[in-house]
């Protein structure tokens, strides 16, 4: 396995961290600080080239009128093309999918769950795949990271057998420079060797789900480990306050949180200073009160793609709130700024043997499966999981099998898993949806 995943690695840093990638990172970094108006007319000319591509290649939008020359492409947007989500992207793949919802051999396939639970696939570029790492090597820069460094990783990487009951619970990727740890086997016991690990192969910067990087942070702190860091780059969930303390203070470091998402509509990253910084070469990004109007107070946030014009999304509205902020930030950056609301409403789920579960690592669970409108996980006892599904057309037991099989050879095989069919999954009374839900008592005692 480790040979194979050492070719995985490699196959893609060749097809990612290229060089390629490196000058377009460079590129954008040298024109953070652009004046705004330079960035809206470059922002204009891709926007321009995204809707000629979404007429060519998708039905849904084959019937839209030619963008006029003398038109402002965000405006002609706005006026002609509805606002679409993750349910009319499901329903509608005939129409919002090229090919007629088939992947080509040659197009990169994200898949998600998201924190509906509704398993969602997207075709990509791969001219877009290098662009995502263009992006995120620009970020990194930010976090006071320079290429050729070592990192590691504590994200959702799948590294060796769930089984594996001994260290390594890491592998060393030599074309990338990474260290991927393993987050499903993070534990009291073994923190000790992943941290020892993590310093011996001289990691300045640390990528992980806030989840598990508090989770390693506060055995780091438990154990009084040395482990001391340049940064912490985090990102797929949200971070909360309690989470980023616990990990500057073990580690010695800044955290730089991200957000973005499989659909690639929006990206945004925090600066030195802290502020999420909206970037404009990545998408067009809109935010919208419940009627669809522009608000400057939190809206939800609807982006159009600008790299990916396989499978352009016009107007996609996700499930995270956000509202624009009006001003300007010391960095000098003149990305506009952004201040998050996240929709997502997350609970703490256990392993019978008391090993907290990422949500991001249940949603692994969920991926390739496609006959799900919406789910929930809850923990309902100390070694018992309950999945509720509102199944879809063609939802099969075949399906309820695959989902329990998935948990255990992706999730954690240490929880019994039951899958229920249900009509409805209940909200809060904020009208939020929970992805996953504890519901063991004793949980919080």
């Amino acid at each position: 396995m480790k040979l194979q995943k050492r070719l995985v690695f490699l196959g893609r840093h060749l097809a990612r961290r290229n060089p390629w990638a490196v000058q377009r990172a460079e590129r954008l970094i040298a024109g953070e600080r652009l004046a705004p108006e330079h960035k809206r007319e470059y922002q204009a000319r891709l926007l321009r080239a995204t809707l000629a591509r979404a007429r060519r290649r998708l039905p849904a939008h084959a019937g839209l009128a030619p963008l006029p020359a003398h038109e402002d492409p965000f405006a002609w947007l706005a006026a002609h093309v509805p606002v679409i989500d993750k349910a009319d992207l499901i329903a509608g793949r005939a129409g919002l999918y090229p090919n007629g919802g088939r992947r080509r051999p040659w197009w990169p396939s994200g898949k998600t769950s998201g924190t509906s639970g509704a398993p969602l696939e997207v075709f990509r570029s791969l001219d877009s795949v290098v662009w995502e790492e263009a992006f995120q090597m620009q970020a990194w820069a930010w976090a006071g990271f320079r290429l050729g460094e070592p990192q590691a990783v504590l994200r959702g990487d799948t590294i060796i057998p769930l089984a594996q009951a001994r260290p390594p619970f890491w592998l060393w990727d030599g074309a990338g420079r990474q260290l991927f740890v393993s987050s499903r086997h993070l534990s009291p016991a073994t923190a000790g060797a992943m941290l020892d690990a993590i310093a011996a192969a001289g990691v300045t910067m640390l990528r992980a789900y806030p989840s598990t990087g508090y989770e390693l942070a506060r055995l780091a702190e438990r154990l009084s480990h040395g482990l001391r860091l340049r940064a912490v780059v985090t990102g797929s969930e949200p971070l909360f306050p309690v989470q980023r303390e616990q990990i500057e203070r073990a580690f010695g470091c800044r955290v730089f949180d991200f957000y973005g998402m499989a659909e690639r509509i929006a990206y945004a990253a925090q600066c030195e200073h802290g502020g999420y910084h909206l970037n404009t070469d990545y998408s067009h990004v809109e935010i919208l009160d419940d009627a669809g109007r522009p608000t400057r107070d939190f809206g939800s946030v609807v982006g159009t793609t600008l790299r990916n014009h396989v499978m352009p999304l016009l107007r996609y509205r996700v499930a995270d709130r956000a509202r624009w902020l009006d001003q300007v930030c010391p960095c000098g950056r003149s990305y506009p700024l952004i201040e998050l609301s996240s929709g997502k409403v997350e609970d703490q789920l256990y392993d019978w043997d008391g090993t907290p579960v990422s949500a991001s690592i249940v949603t692994f669970a969920f991926k390739g499966l496609a006959h799900i409108r919406q789910s929930q996980v809850a923990q309902v006892a100390q070694d018992r999981w309950l999945v509720r599904v509102m199944p879809d057309t063609g939802y099969s037991e075949a399906d309820s099998a695959s989902l329990r099989r998935n948990i255990a050879e992706h999730v954690t095989p240490r929880i019994h898993v039951e899958v229920q069919l249900v009509d409805e999954i209940a909200r809060l009374a904020s009208g939020k949806f929970k992805w996953v839900s504890q519901e063991w008592p004793q949980a919080h005692a």
